[in-house]
């Protein structure tokens, strides 16, 4: 069976009928409508990830898994994600901006010294990639923290550390912020209108778990969580084709195309982006399921608002019956 889940697939519900107006998708309506359905709270994608590997846990260790998948050892330390954002004014309040400042790996390397110069009491700062940064703790973080997609156009307040170390953690960010804020490379970038790295969003903390269970022999994803996941479960992984292709081993895809423009409430580029994943995605599966050359698949639409799973065989296709549903019915 090829499970497929799609982070971003939901759009909010109040404006999903919308959005979707004039898009055709009879593809992916014939599925939905065919499969069996069940729904779910809503849950982060990263912490989706770590439970499909049986990680679990109110603080999930995802910058020790995340490091992992970028091909460096965690060794037993507690590490953080300490990613790079960039935060704005909106309605009078401090948002953090869903796309990220646009990093050159040169300018993210001068960034993450200046951290390390001014606050080795934490522990030690890498930047291996210019989005994704990290902090190697001197002392395991008693916290509990979020996303920064799960935080991206809202209040930051609400989403800021908690816990028993939360003073400390905060602190961290007020002078993360002020580094930034004074360095040149985000001088230089405020003077060309580029967006500036003024802050870091520490998240994830934790030293990486002994073993994670398998939830497919194979896994294609490009996101550095779910090849650090499936490094530890011992199983391959590798880039997700660029269509579907019934020939792929069966297993768990990671397909992230719309995460960025869900997030940012793109609408015409999520538009674009279900249009692609329609061509090159559904359409070819419900073909390759009416040619029995797919014998079964699994549909995960993540959202803010939901997690709805979709399951069908290639039998299930004769049940003319099921009508095709939207994803508007999803969350009606």
């Amino acid at each position: 069976m090829i499970h497929l889940a799609v982070p971003g697939l939901l759009w909010p519900q109040d404006s999903l009928a919308e959005v979707t107006r004039g898009l055709e998708l009879p593809a992916l309506h014939a599925l939905l409508g065919r499969g069996r359905r069940v729904r779910r709270p809503a849950v982060p994608a990263e912490r989706w990830l770590c439970t499909a590997f049986g990680i679990n846990g109110e603080e999930l260790p995802v910058g020790a898994l995340r490091l992992l998948g970028e091909d460096r050892d965690p060794g037993a330390d507690a590490w953080l994600c300490a990613d790079p954002v960039h935060l704005r004014f909106s309605r009078n309040t401090l948002v953090v901006d869903a796309a990220g400042p646009d990093l050159a790996a040169d300018e993210a390397a001068q960034l993450a010294a200046a951290l390390n110069e001014h606050l080795a009491d934490f522990g030690e700062f890498l930047a291996p990639h210019p989005r994704r940064w990290y902090l190697r703790a001197k002392a395991a973080p008693r916290i509990a923290t979020h996303p920064p997609a799960a935080v991206a156009g809202r209040t930051l307040e609400p989403f800021l550390p908690q816990g028993e170390d939360a003073r400390d953690w905060r602190r961290l960010i007020n002078e993360a912020q002020v580094i930034l804020h004074n360095h040149a490379v985000n001088a230089a970038r405020e003077a060309a209108g580029r967006p500036t790295a003024n802050s870091l969003w520490p998240w994830g903390a934790g030293a990486l778990p002994a073993a994670a269970d398998a939830p497919a022999a194979h896994v294609h994803a490009d996101h550095p969580l779910a090849l650090g996941l499936a490094k530890l479960a011992r199983i391959p992984a590798a880039p997700p084709p660029a269509r579907f292709d019934a020939a792929v081993p069966a297993g768990l895809t990671f397909l992230e195309t719309l995460s960025v423009a869900a997030q940012s409430l793109d609408a015409a580029a999520w538009r674009a982006g279900l249009a692609e994943l329609e061509a090159r995605w559904f359409a070819p599966m419900l073909a390759a399921l009416k040619a029995r050359r797919l014998h079964g698949l699994r549909l995960t639409a993540l959202g803010d608002e939901a997690t709805v799973d979709i399951t069908l065989e290639a039998g299930d296709l004769r049940r003319f019956w099921r009508r095709p549903k939207r994803l508007a019915d999803l969350l009606a």
